[in-house]
């Protein structure tokens, strides 16, 4: 089940992540709390500059570790980085430019140049082009707090960008083989 709650204000259509709703972190490390200093410490990938990454089922977390995390988020802002979004969405599409381009343009030009521009088959050079300490930095001047993406197969990761929009729930280390930091 995605948690996603669509709110309108000021006529434009904004999406947030329901803050009651139970989500998954999995991981190899042992720890009690997120740390912004350990963002992105326990995988390679390049979008974990970004923050702490969740799933709404544990089957999902559960390929990034074996110890369970439960979690309550709280973001009201996300910037929605799904493949549909980013083609569809016009509220978001000046800020996805700016971060390919490093062009300031107005959002309905900026969704224009997005669907001329980007083919499917350049999806994951753009995608690349996102994950960097400057388009983060970029992001949160934009007033983002959080990403919601793609994980593949129809499933949906979400991402916080500081540990204090985390409220751990519980920890299950009953299959831990990881490491403590």
């Amino acid at each position: 089940m995605n948690y996603l709650i669509w709110n309108i204000m000021d006529a434009n259509t904004r999406l947030k992540i329901d803050p009651t709703m139970i989500f998954y972190h999995g991981t190899h490390a042992f720890f009690e709390r997120f740390e912004d200093s350990f963002r992105g410490s326990n995988t390679a990938w390049d979008n974990t500059v970004h923050g702490f990454f969740f799933a709404d089922k544990k089957e999902n977390a559960l390929l990034f570790g074996d110890t369970i995390i439960t979690a309550n988020l709280e973001v009201k802002n996300p910037l929605d980085l799904r493949l549909h979004s980013i083609f569809n969405d016009e509220s978001q599409a000046s800020i996805i430019w700016n971060m390919l381009t490093c062009e300031k343009i107005d959002n309905n030009t900026a969704l224009k140049l997005i669907k001329d521009e980007i083919s499917l088959g350049k999806i994951h050079d753009m995608y690349g082009s996102l994950h960097s300490i400057g388009e983060h930095e970029m992001m949160l001047e934009a007033g983002y707090d959080g990403i919601i993406s793609d994980l593949g197969d129809e499933q949906i990761e979400y991402v916080v960008f500081q540990a204090m929009q985390i409220t751990l729930l519980s920890i299950d280390r009953e299959t831990f083989r990881g490491y403590t930091r």
